[in-house]
Order: structure tokens, then sequence, then C-alpha cells
């Protein structure tokens, strides 16, 4: 989920949105909860061979940074210097 978390930031930064600590932290555990809900839909059993709770986790928190990023794109820039 750090990639996910570096994608999200990259774009705040970018965009020059607010990086403060709440607002990094925020982020992160909106991301983490997101993919948490994901998986526990998830039915093991019917996933195919070689599949692993790990490899969607991290596919899950990339498609979930990039629809955050899309929700940031909404938010005005930061006033902070």
């Amino acid at each position: 989920m750090r990639l996910a978390l570096d994608v999200v930031m990259a774009h705040r930064i970018a965009r020059g949105l607010s990086l403060d600590r709440e607002r990094v932290t925020a982020v992160r555990g909106l991301i983490e909860e997101r993919v948490l809900l994901a998986l526990e839909e998830t039915d093991e059993s019917t996933m195919p061979p070689g599949w692993s709770w790990q490899g969607a986790a991290q596919s899950i928190s990339m498609a979930i940074a990039l629809a955050i990023v899309q929700e940031q794109k909404s938010e005005p820039p930061s006033a902070e210097p």
C-alpha cells in the first residue's frame, strides 16, 4: 500500500494541495480501510490458482489511489507557502 500512498501524495505535491500530518494520516487510513473492505468481500475459494491476497491488496490499493487522485482534482490548492 506504500506505492498507493506515494501516488496520492505525489499528486498532492504536484497540485499544491495540503501535506499536513492530519491529511497524510487520513489518506493512509482511507486507503487501508478501503482495501480491507474489498478483501473482506473477496471469496478466496473462487479465486484462480496462484491468487494471493497480497497481490490483490496491491492491485486494489492502486485502484483506490487513482480514485482518490480523481477526488482530489476538485480540492482547492493549499494556502500554505
